[in-house]
């Protein structure tokens, strides 16, 4: 009775293998600086590093690598970043490969400078988002590290998902509910883009932000100035009580709170930008004929938020790491660091890439000790990194 009953369990899981759906493709990615980079070419390039957003409504290319194709400019387009509308030269009539088998014809790009999102270790080449998840069913899995793509033809609710209903409009990108939970006594619902190209936990757009007092209510908090598609914006940073999005919560969680007036943080239609440091979190299926996600929690789960215990803001070049700001009454600034300088090594690694040396940096209970090159002359700098908020 014993055998039989194992044997009828084998074959049950067997059945329900053989009802999965398989995947026309599988991507491998790697994270780097809150971005999900693939390998794939546009018409007969050698393997560039595309960015896989969800919150990218159009493709990109960077400028380096239109002129190395040559791709030819037939005009502009305004599109609106998270910080304002920029004007975008566009190319059109290309091939997106994949894989060498699956490829997407007719595809325009928007040329960009792009450098302000890659580093020399990882370089940006291009962006793409919508045009892959209309076309498919589009798993995202953080265990594996891999992108599967599927028809979108009958595909079937997975098994271990929970399902979660999205809006598409107005902004071709998902949208979902989520709750901030302010204080004991105050919660503020509203939509969130769901944006796996933002390198960040949670931004919450201006409005939002100016109805509740936001700044004034989350504290400590701190002035931080990023840079988006062609501009810049200054955000302040704080640490909120929990965040409860995708029936879970998350306390503790640093956000951005934005006060452009011009760009998707200004609009009113959703409260906020949820971004990879949140995403990861979950292993998602994004099913748009459907407009539901399929969400189940992943072995990042419980990893902490990343959080900027230097003060610094870096760019990596060939054999160092460049200081491009610094963040006011940061442990940098504290340090006596300066804009411009070059870090050549930490604690004696002159190897460190930006991610390592921001986890690094993260975790560290002790003093780091830096060699810095400042105009010509080598300095050691000793550097306690501190949180902020």
């Amino acid at each position: 009775m014993r055998v039989l009953l194992i044997t009828a369990l084998i074959c049950i899981v067997t059945i329900t293998r053989a009802n999965e759906p398989k995947p026309l493709h599988t991507l491998p990615f790697e994270i780097h600086l809150g971005h999900i980079y693939i390998k794939a070419k546009i018409n007969d390039s050698r393997d560039l590093n595309l960015v896989f957003d969800t919150g990218a409504a159009a493709n990109l290319a960077s400028e380096e690598v239109a002129e190395e194709l040559g791709l030819e400019i037939s005009g502009t387009r305004r599109v609106s970043g998270a910080s304002g509308p920029v004007s975008i030269k566009s190319s059109q009539n290309h091939e997106l490969w994949l894989s060498d088998k699956l490829g997407l014809k007719n595809q325009t790009f928007l040329v960009m400078n792009l450098d302000h999102l890659g580093d020399y270790d990882f370089p940006l080449d291009g962006i793409i988002g919508a045009n892959v998840l209309n076309r498919f069913v589009v798993e995202l899995n953080f265990d594996e590290s891999v992108i599967r793509l599927f028809e979108k033809e009958n595909f079937p609710a997975p098994n271990g998902y929970d399902a979660h209903k999205i809006k598409l409009a107005p902004f071709r990108i998902p949208i979902i509910e989520g709750s901030l939970k302010v204080s004991e006594n105050e919660t503020i619902t509203g939509p969130y883009l769901v944006d796996t190209g933002a390198a960040l936990a949670l931004r919450i757009n201006t409005p939002t932000v100016e109805k509740n007092d936001l700044t004034e209510k989350v504290t400590p908090s701190f002035e931080y100035t990023g840079r988006a598609l062609g501009n810049s914006s200054v955000d302040h940073i704080g640490r909120l009580k929990a965040y409860s999005i995708l029936d879970q919560q998350f306390n503790g969680v640093p956000i951005r709170m934005a006060n452009v007036t011009t760009g998707v943080s200004s609009y009113s239609q959703v409260d906020g930008i949820l971004g990879l440091e949140i995403l990861k979190r979950f292993n998602m299926i994004f099913d748009y004929r459907k407009q539901v996600m399929y969400v189940k929690k992943n072995s990042l789960f419980e990893v902490p938020f990343r959080n900027n215990t230097t003060g610094l803001k870096l760019k990596k070049k060939k054999g160092y790491l460049e200081v491009e700001n610094i963040i006011p009454e940061s442990a940098a600034e504290k340090a006596g660091m300066k804009t411009g300088d070059r870090i050549i090594s930490v604690n004696g690694n002159s190897k460190m890439t930006h991610d390592e040396f921001r986890q690094f940096a993260s975790r560290s209970k002790k003093t780091i000790n830096l060699t810095v090159k400042r105009n010509g002359e080598t300095l050691n700098i000793k550097l306690t990194p501190f949180s902020m908020i």
